[in-house]
């Protein structure tokens, strides 16, 4: 091996190692150690938080909305995503409430429509919901908080609050 590859191998080598203890220092994995950055970030926290719908049925009672058929055309993976895009200061809660009641709506027509068996509900809420995070979610339906971000009603006028009663 001539002296100029086996010192360019060695710079090569060395890099690799400094590298991958520059990854190993901060926690986090850079080009070209890792194929996909976005997904390289090492969590330190064991705590999920993640917004979740919860309708208000007319005793006041509250159901969470996971099922695809009260969310559709969104799930509760896409929802949230574009829940927390829409909430992000206190001045985006008209955007929020807005897509709340468009929730809310679309929910109660799919309903009377026959399109799901969900409860009527009067009402939507907004929760950010925190979870401890357990093997195989075991704790899914025991948050462990949850901050009410907004909520909206369906009007005492609507169509659709007369043919749920």
């Amino acid at each position: 091996m001539t002296p100029k590859r086996r010192i360019f191998a060695y710079v090569l080598i060395f890099g690799v190692i400094l590298g991958s203890a520059y990854d190993i220092a901060t926690r986090q994995e850079h080009w070209p150690f890792s194929d996909y950055p976005m997904f390289s970030t090492i969590h330190r926290a064991t705590v999920l938080e993640w917004p979740r719908l919860f309708g208000v049925t007319a005793d006041g009672s509250e159901v969470a909305l996971v099922d695809h058929d009260y969310l559709w055309p969104l799930d509760q993976s896409r929802l949230p995503i574009g829940l927390r895009h829409l909430y992000r200061t206190e001045q985006d809660l008209p955007r929020v409430h807005a897509a709340l009641e468009d929730c809310l709506a679309r929910y109660e027509r799919r309903r009377v429509a026959g399109r799901h068996d969900g409860p009527a509900l009067r009402g939507i809420r907004l929760y950010m919901v925190a979870w401890d995070i357990q093997p195989y979610a075991s704790n899914l339906d025991q948050p462990k908080a949850r901050e009410l971000i907004a909520e909206a009603t369906l009007p005492a006028s609507s169509p659709l609050d007369a043919r749920a009663r």
